[in-house]
């Protein structure tokens, strides 16, 4: 495996998560602009820039793509947030102490809220941005109610958007829901989508159709690892009934959003005929299951969309619920990375900020700046970090100067608001391009000197605290490791199979809620240090994109499957009472211990079989769904371990430092 060079890591680093967002990028714009007319109308010229970018940051957070009764209490959050920090900063004017005091109290609660999620991490790297703006723009001249308007009219500009999400909140749980069903839609993305559900009332259609789709998904990465290992006329016959299987789920996706309920399901039960002629031997048993549990979902969701919607009783997908104290006391400590990510960035931050807070000068904000967007919880993600943004803030500044040179100083400040439109546009899945954007935006619109010495120190600046943070990230609590890639994929599944152990009740186990978080827990650390192993192999060799997604679909389905193991404790604990299912219990850690083994090993070991619970008498169906859910699971697993096995990609990346 030949190791990426400077150039090869810009590449990967650069490479887009998404589409450009335009609609998203011109709404916010003409806020922010609205925003500022209606400052300045009020006599608020003191908040002017504090008024732009608090509507900018607004904005962002009101559109993300969370359902609305996620987004308002996000929306209200992000402005009490907000107006603690500006409040903090006007009232820290009045001495060095009281100002290094709010200084470490917000740079380590922002960042230590990684320890509840990514997604809270980076609502909390939001919130102490904010409070970084507060610290540049704050003075005298304005008292502290004054910055509480300026925030109260950013946000209420800002809450515009909630009118369109109000009357498209149905077609945007129902764009949700046929999520799953796109073929282009990864495992990784469903699971993201069942999260922001969970909690939200959906129709008993909606949940359904979504818990359908999530099966499909499951079945769809299923039978394309089942299709690389067919030859022949089974293979071409199988990949064709694949194909009319991503068109139909393509109809079914645009049937739930449009209301429709128009696809053919005579094609598919063509190609089962077909492959049961063809099906000579054991090894066609694993295509016909898949094959025909397809079909089986596809018939299913027919039935469904061909249903009035009624106005019954709601149901809500389940995630499990974690007290606050319950995960305090399974994170707080200096064995999680983020805690001794959030010291680092606490002294990093603190000392950066108190040289702006004595000085204001130019040169001490950016180098801030540069720390505040390079330092990351591990020396390898900071280095990449490092590499990414300097290196595109180095194109922008050259694109800077040309512009400079080109254009009259009028026509740049207008070429400034469309770099910040497009910032917008691509933030977040172009960070390259967001970064550059905004680099071009801040040379442009800097009050002093000419755009060549803005740019100019601008890169200095930002090369210095590039610096200053890659060695806070390597000498303060480091995190280096060692990466045994196969190791870590049996570990976390290991770890669901202790989980699974906590909550299945049997003869000698009784569910006990704070035993399952804690497994639970020691589950998403071994997933959060799979996700970082996968992440260095990408970041480190050429060539080996294969593997990479080979890794990153196991790892989602290990994910899936803690997931819903999650789903049948919140069962457990809502007092539903279990038949005895102890013999469905052993044989599911009976499969995930030899998984485990096989992939330590480098060994192939036969598939241990789990039952399936169709019609069984005392198993309810609802509690049917949640086995089938983990059975498939477990047979998706399975399958992919064998796959890894045998082209090789369980037996590479062993340790690696």
């Amino acid at each position: 495996m030949e190791k990426k060079g400077f150039m090869g890591k810009l590449k990967i680093l650069s490479k887009p998560t998404g589409s450009p967002q335009w609609k998203l990028a011109a709404r916010s714009i003409i806020l922010m602009v609205l925003a500022v007319l209606i400052a300045r109308f009020l006599g608020f010229d003191q908040g002017l820039l504090a008024v732009m970018f608090i509507t900018l940051m607004a904005t962002i957070i009101i559109d993300l793509p969370l359902p609305l009764r996620k987004i308002i209490p996000l929306a209200l959050a992000g402005f009490l947030m907000t107006l603690l920090a500006f409040v903090s900063s006007s009232l820290a004017l009045s001495s060095l102490p009281v100002f290094l005091f709010f200084t470490v109290v917000w740079a380590f609660f922002s960042i230590s809220l990684y320890i509840f999620s990514e997604t809270a991490g980076l609502f909390g790297f939001m919130v102490f941005t904010g409070y970084f703006m507060s610290v540049l723009l704050v003075n005298k001249n304005a008292p502290p109610l004054d910055w509480g308007l300026y925030i109260a009219l950013s946000y209420l500009v800002a809450s515009i958007l909630f009118i369109p999400k109000l009357i498209h909140r149905k077609d945007d749980i129902l764009k949700m829901v046929a999520s799953p069903y796109n073929p282009r839609t990864p495992l990784e993305k469903v699971l993201l989508t069942r999260y922001a559900l969970s909690g939200v009332p959906l129709s008993r259609r909606s949940y359904e159709l979504f818990r359908m789709g999530t099966y499909l998904n499951g079945f769809r990465g299923y039978g394309e690892l089942i299709l690389s290992r067919l030859s022949g006329e089974s293979k071409d016959i199988f990949q064709s009934f694949m194909e009319i299987a991503s068109q139909n789920s393509l109809k079914i996706a645009r049937s739930i959003t449009n209301h429709e309920n128009e696809f053919d399901l005579e094609p598919v039960d063509e190609k089962i005929v077909k492959l049961q002629e063809t099906a000579n031997d054991q090894s066609m048993n694993a295509v016909l299951d898949v094959a025909q549990d397809m079909s089986s979902l596809f018939k299913r969701v027919k039935e469904l969309l061909a249903e009035e919607e009624t106005s019954s009783k709601k149901l809500r997908i389940e995630s499990p619920r974690n007290s606050l104290q319950e995960v305090l006391k399974a994170n707080f400590n200096l064995r999680n990375m983020y805690i001794r990510h959030a010291l680092r960035f606490t002294l990093a931050m603190t000392l950066g900020l108190m040289v702006v807070y004595l000085t204001h000068e130019r040169s001490a904000i950016w180098v801030t700046m540069g720390i505040l967007i390079i330092i990351k919880p591990d020396v390898t993600s900071t280095l990449n970090n490092m590499i990414s943004r300097v290196s595109f803030n180095f194109i922008a500044i050259l694109l800077a100067i040309a512009l400079g040179f080109f254009f009259p100083h009028q026509m740049l400040v207008w070429i400034a608001f469309i770099m910040l439109f497009l910032f917008r546009a691509f933030y977040p899945t172009y960070m390259g391009l967001s970064v550059m954007a905004m680099t071009i935006f801040v040379v442009l619109v800097w009050p002093t000197g000419t755009v060549f010495e803005n740019a100019v120190a601008r890169i200095i600046d930002i090369s210095i605290g590039a610096i200053l943070a890659f060695i806070c990230a390597y000498l303060i609590l480091p995190s280096r490791m060692t990466v045994d890639l196969p190791g870590q994929i049996a570990r976390t599944i290991g770890a669901n199979r202790e989980y699974v152990n906590a909550v299945i009740p049997s003869e000698d186990v009784v569910y006990n809620h704070e035993h399952a978080v804690t497994t639970f827990r020691k589950y998403m650390l071994e997933d959060k240090n799979l996700e970082s192993a996968i992440k260095k192999v990408n970041d480190t060799f050429n060539d080996v994109g294969d593997d990479v997604s080979f890794y990153n679909e196991l790892g989602a389905t290990n994910r899936k499957l803690a997931a819903d193991i999650s789903a049948l404790a919140t069962l457990i604990e809502s007092g539903v009472s279990l038949p005895n299912i102890s013999r469905f219990k052993e044989q599911l850690m009976d499969a995930l211990n030899e998984l485990a083994l096989s992939v330590d090993k480098s060994v192939v070991l036969p598939h241990a079989n789990v039952d399936k619970y169709h019609g069984v008498e005392g198993v309810p169906l609802y509690l049917e769904n949640y086995l089938d859910w983990i059975i498939s699971d477990v047979k998706f697993i399975q399958e992919g371990v064998e796959l890894g096995l045998k082209t090789g990609a369980l037996k590479r990346y062993r340790e690696m430092n």
